[in-house]
């Protein structure tokens, strides 16, 4: 017997959502997420992969091991984006699909599935005037607009694999280089409310980076490092990440979601850690994409070290003891005996440093 269910993702992404007055940056994710409770669908397995890049944009790929315990179900699945509150131009299009969100691809058990977009809250006369920028639409009631990327799905009795991919901008907060938020809690919303295995790994191939992890689930889990090199510490319920070209891993058995993941990397010191500038006088992060400006406190008046940094950040073992005590007391830094500098490899912005050709933006 077929059963005709419609499945939502709660908030999938959620894109900038407001830190400060000035800035509005955050984004969102989540898992698939049935529209009643109880189903007779659990999660087997997950492994959601966030790849940290150097430019702004996030990438997720997340591959799904679920199991139909009912007959096979016909569903139609739909992925959630709420609109923005900054970064749109133009409120015309907005069936047409988020443009923060890219190459939206999912596979079921092996099969490209056909991806169709259209918008909550609204209908296809709505006003674009009606529309104000935190996302809402003013027709005599609030209405929250969403966007809606739907797609058919087939549950086989017993084992199925779904495999979905996207990628999405991101630009930075008043506190954080870049700020990732991902949902994990609609996954309890699954027949027996919990993902039989979980992994999480968050990686960053050809660079490095240096982050948090805040998330309740995973603080008492310490993650590994697969790929490159990496360490890690706690501070505050949060772990704090330093990797290059590395893979960072957690795993959690008969997980039962409760909490958000948030990953970010701190960029002002100044805006963080009660100004902690005496312990950190050169700020506290580093990062090689376009959004890491040395401001006050971090960087702005050390151009020796400015000139430096974008070497330490691959590795650099500095021969001069002011270089090799500055960043051996920078806890991100891992020292590559291997590392050998390639001016190929910096960014442009990068070169400005070493070039001391840098200004800032006013």
């Amino acid at each position: 017997m077929k059963r005709k269910l419609t499945f939502v993702v709660a908030s999938l992404l959620t894109f900038f959502v407001s830190l400060a007055n000035d800035y509005a940056v955050l984004t969102n994710g989540s898992l698939l997420q049935p529209q009643k409770e109880v189903v007779d669908v659990e999660i087997k397995s997950e492994v959601l992969t966030i790849r940290l890049a150097d430019e702004n944009r996030a990438y997720v790929d997340v591959d799904y091991t679920f199991y139909n315990h009912g007959d096979k179900t016909d569903m139609t699945v739909a992925f959630v984006a709420n609109l923005p509150s900054e970064g749109i131009t133009s409120y015309e299009n907005l069936f047409d699909g988020s443009p923060f969100i890219h190459d939206f691809v999912v596979e079921m058990n092996g099969n490209l599935l056909p991806i169709e977009t259209a918008a909550t809250g609204i209908s296809r006369d709505y006003d674009p005037k009606l529309i104000t920028g935190d996302g809402y639409y003013y027709d005599g009631k609030e209405t929250q607009i969403q966007y809606i990327y739907t797609f058919p799905a087939t549950f086989e009795k017993g084992e199925n694999k779904v495999h979905h991919t996207y990628s999405y901008d991101i630009i930075h907060s008043v506190f954080a280089i870049w700020n990732i938020e991902y949902e994990l809690s609609p996954a309890a919303n699954w027949k027996n409310h919990k993902i039989g295995k979980f992994t999480l790994n968050i990686e960053c191939p050809n660079t490095a980076k240096h982050f948090y992890v805040n998330c309740e689930d995973l603080y008492l889990i310490n993650p590994i490092f697969t790929k490159g090199v990496g360490k890690f510490r706690k501070d505050r319920r949060k772990v704090e990440i330093s990797m290059r070209n590395a893979v960072a891993q957690w795993t959690l058995y008969d997980y039962k979601p409760e909490s958000r993941l948030d990953i970010y990397s701190v960029s002002n010191l100044e805006d963080y850690k009660d100004g902690d500038l005496e312990n950190h006088p050169y700020g506290y992060s580093y990062d090689r994409g376009p959004n890491f400006t040395p401001t006050t406190g971090n960087l702005s008046g050390h151009p020796k070290i400015l000139r430096n940094i974008p070497y330490a950040h691959r590795g650099y073992i500095f021969k001069t003891k002011d270089m090799k005590k500055c960043f051996e007391n920078l806890w991100w830094y891992i020292p590559d005996s291997n590392y050998v500098p390639d001016m190929s490899h910096f960014t442009e912005k990068e070169l400005m440093f070493i070039n001391g050709t840098y200004t800032e933006k006013k």
